[in-house]
């Protein structure tokens, strides 16, 4: 029975990882919501202070959601690598791309707005500037879990799946559930729509134990 979750190809290798990466990404989101980055409301403007006094604790957090994120794309690329459907191929290619965004997009947050908050009262612009452009790379890779979920549905329901019906819709009602909860006022609407980033974890334990 343990033969169902070894490692014995590039396939399981990327469940494996996709696992990893996912479940990194929901504990650091956990995190976030600890520190009061998410899940509190608060004006634009008090967004470079709060950055600023609790940089120890982000640049710790969004240091390990590029890890999580940078196995998560090294899952897509062994997939893309090993795939010989069309159709998947692509999926596995433009996640590729989008969440090599969001790594992208962390680099230039982690690499560059301390040393920019550290000037926001003398120059603005310059944080100002780069969180706008961390904020397209980011929109752009968020995309991917549109296309996840797309992704999910196929390996639950097709022809050739790769999760096993049960355990995909169940994984796919969680997401609801929590999307939907995500609107209810008063309720961490950031916190409880993070859940799907559940979604690679399920994708991921269908490829890891599919041997």
């Amino acid at each position: 029975m343990l033969k169902h979750y070894s490692i014995t190809n590039e396939s399981n290798l990327a469940g494996f990882l996709m696992v990893l990466g996912g479940i990194i990404i929901l504990i650091t989101i956990l995190f976030e919501y600890r520190i009061g980055w998410i899940g509190v409301e608060r004006p634009e403007s008090a967004i470079p202070p709060f950055n600023f006094n609790a940089w120890s604790q982000l640049r710790l957090i969004w240091g390990w959601q590029v890890i999580g994120f940078f196995f998560i794309a090294v899952a897509y690329l062994l997939l893309l690598k090993s795939s010989v459907s069309v159709i998947k191929s692509l999926f596995w290619a433009v996640l590729l791309l989008c969440t090599i965004s969001l790594i992208i997009a962390f680099g230039i947050t982690l690499g560059s707005y301390y040393t920019a908050l550290e000037v926001y009262d003398e120059q603005p612009v310059i944080f100002d500037a780069l969180r706008g452009a961390v904020r397209s790379l980011y929109s752009i890779g968020l995309l991917s879990l549109i296309l996840l979920i797309v992704v999910h549905l196929h390996e639950t329901f097709g022809r050739n799946r790769t999760i096993h019906r049960e355990w995909g819709l169940a994984g796919f009602s969680i997401v609801v559930i929590g999307v939907v909860l995500s609107f209810v006022p008063g309720l961490p609407g950031q916190l409880i729509g993070a859940v799907i980033f559940f979604i690679p974890v399920f994708i991921g334990f269908g490829y890891w134990r599919n041997t």
